[in-house]
């Protein structure tokens, strides 16, 4: 259940976070990743993909944010979010919606890459070829980057027994 997981994420958080943070390298690309996650929220939102996006979630037909996605997500990638200054939610906000998703939409800056990746085809269809592209490019650096990030500390925890406190 994604409750345990943000238990776990909350304890990584407490136990773990000062040491990780004074590892050679792991602030710039904390900070690297979260320029990128806010280079796709602004390409996301001057392509109109946010707007399209609420309405289709607030419709009668639902969303890709489905009760369930929030299963996709683990500890340490809810543990990105609490460096990166989240509050994590202790409920669900919308029935039938993902725990993490809220009235202005995602409640969370690192996101899982189908969250990040996916456009439905309505959405696909009514993008302009540039601004969709450009929407591409960018949301491929927060992938990249997040990858790189979460795979560092995945290794980072592992070379640690595993990150038991």
């Amino acid at each position: 259940m994604i409750e345990t997981e943000i238990e776990k994420a909350r304890r990584l958080y407490e136990t773990w976070s000062g040491r990780l943070c004074r590892e050679k390298g792991f602030l710039e690309n904390l900070l690297r990743y979260r320029k990128y996650t806010s280079q796709t929220l602004e390409q996301m939102l001057c392509a109109g993909v946010v707007r399209a996006c609420t309405v289709c979630g607030s419709g009668p037909s639902g969303s890709c944010c489905f009760q369930g996605v929030e299963e996709w997500y683990d500890d340490v990638l809810l543990w990105i979010n609490l460096l990166l200054g989240v509050e994590l939610p202790d409920r669900r906000a919308i029935a039938g919606g993902c725990f993490f998703l809220g009235e202005k939409g995602c409640r969370l800056l690192a996101r899982h890459a189908f969250c990040v990746n996916y456009l439905c085809p309505g959405l696909i269809d009514s993008l302009e070829a540039s601004p969709k592209a450009e929407f591409l490019v960018v949301s491929g650096l927060e992938l990249r980057w997040g990858w790189e990030l979460e795979k560092n500390m995945h290794l980072w925890l592992k070379n640690r027994g595993g990150g038991d406190p």
